[in-house]
């Protein structure tokens, strides 16, 4: 047994682990349904906006997706900027800018200023997500981090259930100062997001060197615990780290992930407009109540298959069985949506899919990518992977006909089916170059 292992007893390590999960877990989890909200809100929007501001469904696909392409650009830069300045005040930044954009754009007049707002968003948003994930990895080993990753992803189907449980009714009954509900829903869900980023200055800890509520010998314990597996935690510098975005591994996950982003944000983002098209009587807050089902559903899945995530020995198998279910989920909506009790069934099993790959697929990346690449490669996997958030909603609004915006779902269809293909021809972490096992035997040679 490893003098670290021994240093502390199993009660205390599993201790540690509770007490770190409950300090950070759910200031991490409020500040990404917040991240979430305020990324989607529009897709609710878009039933009032759309038709104050003339905004057909192609040209919303387009300010949906706008998000995605800043996002992109900046996402490496924001993780690496993080490095520089610590998590605390680099999350705390991106929390207060977002919100700032999220609220002005409830004052938009015409659809250049709202292209121009989605676009900032992204460069404001960006980095937040794979910072988070990036921040983790410093706090909990490769065996707790399926489930702790569970608890920080179930942030984004909450994000839809508060969204959907608040959105609909915001839109119908919120028309203070003359202004309409639309953007009542805008300023309404960024005001948080500025006052959760002041929270988190205050409250996150950069690692937990600067824990001071974690005692000395559990701080002690977990960084040997993390430098075993990861090896050291050393300031590599920008070249080494800029060196994951030629890893092949770091370009695979990225493969993979674009292909599931694809499918997942080119339904969520139409979710309202889907379920309006399955039943055009429904009111706003009858789509927004309805449109809370699919994400109950993914919200239990993500749990379900965190805890599977924890012991399964290749966690790609689960992530291609989550694909395999948004993909059929999805096929029995574009079959059925004549029929809305079955069409909702489909949606249930795609919100699930779609959402349900995310703990074990993350397990999957952080577990395979070196220390000194792991800044970077996790911004370069999630920053291409959102790509998909670019395509994805674009593509089923270029899609969609006069027979509705159904029409276009054929495209994450595809996506998931591509990502499973992706998904087959990943090798499990071993002495690969940039994966941690190959990071680790290469150190007792560059030490001697």
């Amino acid at each position: 047994m490893d003098n670290s292992t021994a240093a502390l007893p199993p009660d205390e390590q599993r201790a540690t682990v509770v007490q770190i999960g409950r300090r950070l877990l759910p200031l991490i989890f409020v500040g990404y349904v917040l991240a979430y909200l305020d990324r989607v809100n529009i897709g609710f929007a878009q039933l009032g906006m759309g038709t104050e501001l003339g905004i057909k469904t192609a040209a919303y696909g387009f300010a949906a997706a706008i998000f995605f392409i800043a996002y992109f650009i900046f996402e490496v830069p924001s993780n690496l900027l993080m490095r520089r300045f610590g998590a605390r005040i680099w999350i705390a930044r991106i929390m207060v800018t977002w919100g700032a954009v999220t609220v002005v754009t409830g004052f938009v007049t015409n659809y250049p200023a709202l292209i121009v707002l989605r676009f900032l968003l992204g460069v404001a948003e960006a980095g937040f997500f794979p910072g988070m994930i990036f921040y983790l990895t410093q706090w909990f080993r490769a065996n707790d981090r399926s489930v702790a990753l569970g608890w920080f992803i179930l942030a984004q189907p909450t994000s839809f259930i508060v969204g959907g449980l608040c959105g609909g009714v915001i839109l119908d009954h919120a028309h203070w100062f003359g202004l309409g509900g639309w953007r009542w829903l805008f300023i309404l869900t960024g005001v948080p997001a500025i006052l959760v980023g002041i929270v988190t200055l205050v409250l996150l800890p950069n690692s937990p060197r600067t824990a001071s509520w974690l005692a000395p010998r559990r701080r002690d314990w977990l960084l040997a615990q993390l430098d075993a597996e990861q090896g050291p935690e050393t300031n590599h510098g920008a070249r080494a780290q800029l060196a994951a975005l030629r890893n092949p591994r770091v370009l695979h996950l990225a493969a993979i992930y674009l292909m599931t982003c694809t499918g997942s944000y080119g339904f969520t983002l139409f979710l309202p407009l889907i379920i309006k098209q399955i039943n055009p009587s429904y009111s706003s807050t009858a789509i927004g109540w309805h449109a809370v089902l699919p994400f109950v559903c993914a919200a239990i899945g993500i749990l379900v298959v965190a805890r599977l995530s924890r012991a399964a020995k290749e966690r790609r198998y689960l992530v291609i069985a989550a694909a395999g279910m948004a993909a059929v989920g999805l096929t029995i909506v574009v079959v059925f949506r004549g029929s809305p009790g079955v069409a909702m069934v489909g949606l249930c099993l795609a919100g699930i899919g779609g959402f349900a790959y995310l703990p074990p697929f993350w397990a999957m990346a952080t577990t395979g990518i070196s220390r000194a690449h792991a800044a970077v490669g996790v911004a370069v996997v999630n920053s291409i992977g959102n790509l998909g958030g670019f395509a994805g909603p674009y593509l089923v609004g270029q899609g969609a006909n006069a027979s509705g915006v159904t029409a276009g779902l054929f495209v994450p269809i595809g996506a998931e089916l591509l990502a499973i293909v992706l998904l087959l021809a990943w090798r499990s972490p071993g002495r690969q170059p940039g994966s941690v096992a190959e990071d680790m035997a290469a150190r007792p040679t560059a030490t001697a």
